[in-house]
């Protein structure tokens, strides 16, 4: 054999050993991923884990409130997925959701409840491999459901998962992600939500200096309730509270149009679809908007907790068990006289 051939043989070796050794160690990871969570281990209570509508805590009975409209919406930090992105990137196309609440709307007490979830709670989600096809489940920010699938239903339907699973494995029945594209029109159709800046943002829009009132037009949006790292203390915690602010002020603009016209949720929805996923038809949106349009608006509740730092950096938010039962409790269950 003479040396080119040697060395060709010899550079083939090393490939093929190469590529094994990618393979085994996907393999294994997955198997390990598999292994140690197959099956996301639910939080909390068990009692409150219970699939019976009557519980027992604390000495107190509860009952599960019935006929209940769950509505998850989402924010997602990402353009519209384009077509032109690779087959094989696209396991990986969702985008985070850095806006979570949960709507439950109860027609029997005629009230309409929200439940903010914060971007960073750790919570398991579902894991895809670069085929697409299921790894598992790992604990992580729950923002990051979103980014696995692609970026659509498939997408969504995680995060909807993620959120069920958090909250003790209720059931959530309906979605509505909108992407980046769609906060200018959503607040340029309700005729701009008007604010008062806590933060400086200067640096991207000289008219949002700290302590100005201003009614948002078109980018401002975007900007007040998106913009993080370079506004104030740079917390997703600061960012969620100028989020409550900003919907706070368009929900109240919303009410304001839906009582003018029972049409206008549909002219709304027609202008946000190219920038919306969701398995709620047009109908079934203005249905539930109508229907629920004189209900009293609770105030939003939220989750408390610690943020902290995780091994890579990236914060960290621990829900505390005792106060997610509550807000729980709270929301889809009613205390027996």
């Amino acid at each position: 054999m003479n040396r080119r051939s040697r060395l060709r043989k010899r550079d083939v070796l090393a490939i093929m050993s190469a590529v094994l050794a990618v393979l085994a160690g996907l393999y294994f990871g997955a198997r390990w991923l598999e292994n140690e969570s197959a099956s996301p281990e639910p939080r909390g209570d068990y009692q409150l884990r219970h699939e019976d509508t009557l519980l027992t805590v604390n000495g107190h009975t509860y009952q599960q409130r019935s006929n209940l409209t769950t509505i998850l919406f989402m924010g997602v930090d990402q353009e519209d997925v384009s077509d032109s992105v690779p087959a094989y990137l696209k396991y990986l196309s969702g985008g985070q959701a850095d806006f979570l609440r949960l709507v439950v709307i109860d027609p029997q007490e005629k009230t309409v409840a929200q439940i903010e979830i914060d971007r960073d709670t750790m919570t398991p989600i579902t894991m895809l491999n670069t085929l697409g096809e299921k790894l598992g489940y790992r604990t992580a920010q729950i923002c990051l459901s979103h980014s696995y699938g692609d970026g659509k239903e498939q997408s969504c339907g995680f995060t909807v998962e993620a959120v069920s699973n958090l909250l003790y494995n209720l059931p959530i029945k309906y979605y509505v992600a909108m992407n980046l594209d769609g906060i200018s029109t959503l607040n340029d159709a309700v005729g701009g939500v008007t604010v008062t800046l806590a933060d400086d943002f200067s640096h991207i829009d000289p008219a949002m200096t700290k302590g100005t009132t201003l009614t948002l037009a078109g980018n401002q949006a975007e900007i007040f309730v998106r913009s993080r790292m370079t506004v104030g203390t740079g917390t997703n915690e600061a960012r969620m509270a100028r989020q409550r602010q900003y919907v706070s002020q368009m929900m109240e603009l919303l009410h304001q149009k839906i009582q003018e016209s029972s049409d206008y949720i549909g002219t709304l929805f027609d202008s946000l679809a190219p920038h919306l996923c969701t398995n709620m038809s047009r109908a079934q949106l203005m249905n539930q908007a109508w229907a629920a349009r004189n209900y009293t608006r609770l105030s939003p509740l939220s989750i408390s907790g610690t943020h902290q730092e995780g091994d890579y950096g990236y914060i960290q938010f621990l829900p505390d068990d005792a106060s997610l039962e509550q807000v729980i409790l709270d929301v889809f269950y009613q205390k027996m006289k």
